[in-house]
């Protein structure tokens, strides 16, 4: 592994959790032998905290993906290389997630493509057990992904969004993004400038731009959080100037492709959920008194595995249930 990629492993090993006292190369040195009534899951799941990784254990061994060896039989486990291999591909997963978050998937297609596709043989050749060349193609993807994160971060700096809504007559507009933009009313202009908003009254200049009211700090679910019921406990921090609160369920960390919107003027929300298993991720925004809508907060991942309800995801919709 280059310099680089051998940093990043290290970080992403002091927040992992610890490995077994008996495996500080990676996995129990040699061989081990499958008890009665375990499968090959189990072992993984015990040795390397992964049932995944029973496929590294079958092509180790030269067992059919998907058998299941007899019990006594001894089979070979990973030797050291595998911590590094497995490392860098938490570290590359990571890089790929942020250049999401930075909405490369509108601004830096492309790259990410290359990242992805990069990180699916990435991911093969783990499974495969050539922990080797694993690691070169993590590195890869981690290049890639980084790539994609700069170019759309670039790209979006320079891309204005705002919103104009009317009431009563008044005129409201806020910018969440970008170098901000000049409103003009009554041959009078202002500058509104990220995070900002301004209010045109009827026949009156500009007013002077407000800052947004900050999102709330999320609290639960916890980030990548697993939840095996359909009643999702949302909970958050008090925000500043929020008089009510907007939160966004979604299937991308861009917010772009929602699946339910409610609105509350609580620090909780008990939502009681028909949504697919799957991943999700989930966003808050406060609302100040006079209606300003706030930047979103970063998106918090969960995966959600209610035992296969059958249920299908919702189409998006607002429910308020405080005035």
């Amino acid at each position: 592994m280059t310099a680089r990629g051998a940093l990043s492993a290290g970080l992403v090993l002091l927040l992992a959790a610890p490995a077994m006292a008996d495996a500080p190369d990676g996995g129990p040195a040699g061989t081990v032998v499958l008890e009665k009534d375990q499968i090959l899951e189990d072992l993984a799941q015990q040795l390397f905290e992964s049932r995944e990784a029973a496929d590294e254990l079958r092509a180790i061994n030269g067992i059919e993906q998907g058998a299941q060896p007899a019990p006594g039989q001894a089979l070979k486990l990973p030797g050291p290389e595998r911590r590094p291999a497995v490392s860098a591909l938490h570290v590359c997963e990571q890089a790929v997630r942020k250049a999401r978050q930075a909405d490369a998937e509108e601004y830096a297609m492309e790259r990410l493509e290359q990242a992805l596709a990069s990180l699916a043989k990435a991911r093969s050749a783990c499974q495969r057990a050539q922990y080797a060349r694993c690691q070169t193609l993590a590195d890869e993807t981690w290049a890639l992904a980084r790539m994609a994160r700069q170019e759309s971060e670039t790209k979006r700096s320079r891309r204005n969004r705002f919103a104009v809504s009317v009431h009563d007559g008044d005129t409201r507009v806020e910018v969440s993004e970008g170098d901000g933009i000049e409103v003009s009313a009554q041959k009078r202009s202002t500058t509104v400038p990220r995070g900002h908003s301004t209010r045109v009254k009827a026949g009156k200049a500009p007013d002077k731009p407000q800052p947004l009211p900050d999102p709330p700090e999320q609290v639960l679910p916890f980030p990548d959080s697993v939840l095996t019921t359909p009643s999702i406990h949302f909970h958050w921090r008090a925000a500043d100037r929020a008089a009510r609160y907007v939160l966004l369920i979604a299937r991308d960390p861009g917010g772009r492709k929602p699946v339910r919107q409610l609105t509350t003027g609580e620090t909780t929300y008990l939502f009681r959920s028909s949504l697919s298993d799957g991943e999700y991720y989930w966003f808050l925004r406060s609302v100040d008194s006079e209606g300003a809508v706030g930047s979103a907060s970063p998106p918090r991942r969960f995966q959600l595995q209610s035992q296969g309800t059958g249920v299908t995801v919702e189409d998006a919709d607002v429910v308020k249930d405080k005035p």
